[in-house]
């Protein structure tokens, strides 16, 4: 072992002479480190927020009793919950969707009603609402982070308490801030979207005097069993009984696919950031050969030469992973901040990051890990029975030669990988993450081949067309074959995965556009509670049809239905569409059973169209019987046709509203269609009804168009993530390729110095430079596009069979092609300047080279 100051004396050596190929190799492991970092964080945030706040809440408690709508059950179940056997404590809370607002400014929230006995359970935040005397006033408690985004003035002593106007079940009040609560406070629940008060205060509010919505139940020690069985009597088919942790298994199911896309393509990402790390590495190779060669002629023993290589290299890995660490909590605090819209709908989630212990430990090392695999090329000269000095007996640059034979190898390593993937797509779809990630282990198989294919052709034409210029360039892209390898390798795989991703995301944008298109096409103006685009929040109707109906322009209104049900491990969407809706669901969604014979079942009733995902797991088909736990217990409809998830991740239900009215008996619409008189201005119709309403609505009133192009929206926010993880992808392939090649060129001094001497003019030499960079860009580019396209194929059946997603397969030929001019265009233009530079090297440097 060598002493620590040795370690430190040739690494201090190393970076006052290579510089700038460290600083080339700690930015591509930073780049890699923080793309997965920060997806990483970004996924888990959601789900680990929600299980801050499902903890800070029911604290001790191990099962819930839940309500199947939202006006939830009488208060005496709470009593018979608490008198039953194996329960030990239990406590109650009325939940509701609202919206709350502040001079302009507005965010949608979960508005929780809680009495004294849930602090009683042990939840921090709980406890904290009661010290803070919030069950005795009549106002409401809001988080720090809805403090933030609607940007409350700070709560002085003797100043008046601030007032927020919220929007309950459709009508909107003026309320009281009590508090604005912090992390040292509530703990994690500071950056949730909760709003808290009094359970009398929400049931008041709500207008559902002695109801509550979710009980949670602390069992007796050793008799959580015999707890559940009395949950269960008590629920009698008409309430849900789960584990406490089942919101955040929810929420994981609904998460799941867009978290396996980010992480897939945030992987794809790091590799591009580990070849980055490899071509800066390449740049070093000879002379860390010949650093070796001259450690071995001083005595220095093979096991030392390996711990000071791999100590230099994981100085660098730290170094580099820390700022990527940090880097990529930046990026997940951009994604926490904005969390996927359509999940708000659904599930209690944070506006701030969570972070594991264990995903720094394994960013650091991962980090680590890159660096020294980056670095360990020139070890193999200390294989045994190589000469101690054979380096300097080599001609070229040495460590830049691959034999035809390892080309041809990892070419049919690469078409395994294909057969591979392929395989694991058609025989498990689910699997198919995994065929997508071989794709990209092919691609840089294949580059080799693709490059001596590229190569050969290039030398056909030069010498047939005596191009002097480009016969020069392809003679130095095969003097130096793994550096341009690497650069094509570099390019080709971020070409694959922006063309796979941003096709995937494409195709998939575009079938979300067509089915809310034929979704909200039912009616010309919507009325609805604020942001609700999938009409899910009930609100006080009585009266109100007949009301709207009066305002002119308008010739009809209809009660639309709608809303969210846990069925197994999913929360399905509940669509009850009134009988007169032309298309009760969305004819291009329907993937089995007649269009036309579905529309007239759901139209009579008894009918229900189910997503295809959702029929599987009760082994259901058309024509067969499903069955839905309800309010009024567990009914069972046919199936009229399956159909895609309609955009909702977990699965949809379509049933007649008449049925949905009968099932759910005491809950109101959670929509009114309204359709406008021939010749009416829907968007004039939509502002009258608005007005009519009057100032005590918290209703949005939106025509259609407008309707569609806030969903839209939203289904892009969704999404936003995979658009993002490809610009940097790209973002990161360019500085890759750019720096790697400018340092690359500018090494190359004293050769064009030589050529200078030659009589070659520097014109001519720049043009040379120039054609090599193209045709290391061409080839990546062009094995990255096919592969991409593939990929995109794989990736969209993967959504249309295993997530349900409405995603039809189309090219973006134009996109394909855009990407690569993309990355082509910024790499040649940036490695165009040290070209310019180094094609103009006075010829006097060559005199000195020799």
């Amino acid at each position: 072992m060598l002493p620590l100051r040795t370690l430190l004396y040739f690494y201090r050596r190393r970076l006052r002479v290579h510089w700038m190929q460290e600083l080339l190799a700690a930015v591509g492991i930073a780049t890699g480190v923080a793309l997965v970092f920060g997806v990483q964080v970004a996924n888990t945030s959601i789900t680990g927020s929600a299980r801050q706040i499902v903890e800070g809440i029911t604290g001790e408690a191990t099962l819930q009793l839940s309500a199947r709508d939202t006006t939830g059950f009488d208060r005496e179940v709470l009593a018979a919950v608490k008198a039953a056997p194996g329960v030990e404590r239990a406590a109650g809370v009325l939940e509701q969707r609202a919206t709350v607002a502040y001079e302009g400014r507005r965010i949608s929230v979960d508005l929780v009603g809680i009495d004294r006995d849930l602090p009683r359970l042990g939840g921090t935040g709980a406890r904290s609402f009661q010290l803070g005397g919030l069950l005795l006033q009549r106002a409401i408690a809001l988080p720090e982070a809805v403090g933030d985004v609607l940007e409350l003035p700070a709560l002085a002593t003797g100043s008046p308490a601030a007032h927020v106007a919220l929007g309950v079940r459709g009508r909107a009040r003026s309320i009281e801030v009590a508090a604005v609560l912090g992390r040292e406070s509530i703990g994690g629940l500071s950056g949730s979207t909760l709003a808290v008060v009094s359970l009398p205060y929400a049931q008041d509010l709500a207008r559902l005097p002695g109801r509550l919505s979710r009980l949670f139940v602390v069992a007796e020690p050793g008799r959580e069993q015999q707890a559940r069985a009395s949950l269960e009597r008590i629920a009698a088919d008409r309430l849900t009984v789960s584990s406490i942790d089942h919101e955040t298994r929810l929420l994981e199911q609904a998460t799941g696919p867009i978290d396996q896309s980010t992480g897939l393509f945030a992987a794809i990402s790091a590799f591009v950031g580990v070849l980055f790390v490899f071509n800066a590495m390449l740049l070093t190779v000879p002379e860390r050969r010949r650093f070796i060669a001259d450690l071995r002629i001083l005595g220095y023993r093979p096991g030392q030469i390996v711990q000071i290589l791999l100590s230099q290299a994981a100085a660098l890995g730290l170094a580099a992973s820390a700022v990527g660490v940090v880097v990529g909590y930046l990026l997940s605090r951009t994604a926490a901040q904005h969390p996927p819209g359509y999940l708000a709908l659904a599930f209690p989630i944070g506006l701030e990051p969570v972070i594991e212990p264990a995903a720094i430990v394994l960013a650091l090392v991962g980090g680590v890990a890159a660096a020294c695999l980056a670095a360990a090329q020139p070890l193999l000269d200390l294989r045994a029975g190589r000469a101690v000095d054979a380096v300097f007996g080599e001609h070229g640059e040495p460590g830049h030669a691959i034999s035809r034979r390892t080309r041809v190898a990892m070419a049919y390593a690469g078409t395994l990988l294909i057969a591979a993937a392929t395989v694991v797509a058609l025989a498990a779809p689910s699997l198919t993450v995994v065929g997508v990630g071989l794709l990209a282990l092919a691609v840089v198989l294949f580059v080799p081949a693709a490059f001596t294919a590229v190569l050969w052709l290039a030398e056909r034409v030069a010498l047939r067309g005596r191009f002097n210029m480009l016969l020069l360039a392809v003679r130095a892209l095969r003097a130096t074959t793994v550096r341009s390898l690497a650069l094509a390798a570099t390019g080709a795989v971020a070409v694959f995965g922006t063309v796979a991703i941003e096709g995937a995301h494409d195709n998939l944008l575009d079938g979300l556009y067509e089915d809310y298109a034929e979704y909200a096409g039912t009616a010309d103006v919507w009325v609805s509670t604020p942001d609700d685009d999938l009409a899910l929040q009930p609100f006080d109707a009585d009266g109100m049809a007949a009301q709207v109906a009066g305002v002119d322009g308008v010739r009809a209104v209809r009660e639309y239905r709608g809303g969210l049900l846990d069925l197994g491990d999913r929360r399905v969407w509940v669509i009850g569409r009134p009988p007169e809706d032309a298309m009760p669901v969305p004819r291009s969604q329907i993937v089995d059973g007649d269009p036309d014979a579905a529309m007239r079942r759901l139209r009579a009733g008894g009918w229900i169209t189910v997503s295809r995902q959702l029929a599987e797991t009760q082994e259901a088909g058309v024509g067969d019987l499903f069955a839905l736990p309800t309010p009024t217990g567990t009914a069972r409809f046919r199936i009229a046709a399956t159909t895609t998830n309609l955009g909702w991740g977990a699965g949809a239900v379509v049933l007649n509203g008449d049925d949905h009215r009968a099932r759910w008996p005491r809950e109101s619409p959670t929509a009114l269609e309204v359709d406008v008189e021939p010749g009416a201005d829907p968007a004039a119709v939509a502002a009258a009804i608005d007005t009519a309403l009057g100032p005590g609505s918290a209703l949005q009133v939106q025509a259609t168009a407008d309707r569609m192009a806030h969903a839209n929206a939203l289904a892009r926010d969704g999404l936003a993530r995979l658009s993002q993880i490809a610009l940097l992808l790209l973002i990161a392939a360019v500085l890759a390729m750019a720096s790697a090649m400018g340092a690359g060129i500018w090494q190359r001094r004293a050769t064009f110095a030589q050529l200078r001497i030659e009589g070659f003019r520097a014109a001519k030499l720049w043009r040379a430079l120039l054609l090599e960079t193209g045709i290391v860009l061409g080839t990546g580019c062009l094995t990255g596009a096919l592969a991409g396209i593939y990929g995109h194929w794989l990736g969209n059946r993967w959504l249309e069979l295993t997530t349900g997603y409405p995603a039809p397969f189309d090219v973006t030929a134009g996109q394909t092609v855009l990407t690569c001019v993309l990355v082509a265009a910024a790499a040649l233009a940036v490695s165009a300047v040290p070209g310019y530079l180094v094609a103009r090297t006075p010829a006097r440097l060559g005199l000195d080279a020799t």
